[in-house]
């Protein structure tokens, strides 16, 4: 598996909505309303959802995605080093992604831009 890159991050906030604007306006990037969470998409194409806290089970509070070439090769690659993928293949209008957890219970995820 080669990554890329991060190209997302998701965090989970008491007050999604109001981070959202507020780090919109500092950052001077366009706030989409997606299906119940905010998303920033910056110049780059790489992209922060804001979520309610609920979102997100401890520990963690942050989601990261990382950018491989196929979602779904890279996570048989982690099954075959004992990484079981957390979550069915889901995908949205820019991504494929998985979801695996960390040994601390930490969750990450896969992308890859094969929509």
């Amino acid at each position: 598996m080669k990554v890329e890159g991060l190209v997302f991050a998701g965090i989970a906030s008491s007050e999604p909505e109001e981070l959202a604007r507020f780090l919109g306006d500092v950052l001077d990037v366009d706030v989409e309303q997606e299906d119940g969470f905010r998303l920033l998409t910056f110049r780059n194409g790489s992209t922060l959802a804001i979520v309610p806290s609920d979102w997100i089970a401890p520990p963690s509070d942050t989601n990261l995605g990382f950018l491989v070439d196929d979602v779904e090769l890279a996570a048989a690659e982690l099954a075959q080093r004992g990484i079981e993928p957390a979550g069915q293949l889901l995908g949205n209008h820019a991504f494929r992604y998985r979801h695996f957890r960390a040994p601390d219970g930490r969750t990450f995820e896969l992308l890859d831009r094969r929509i």
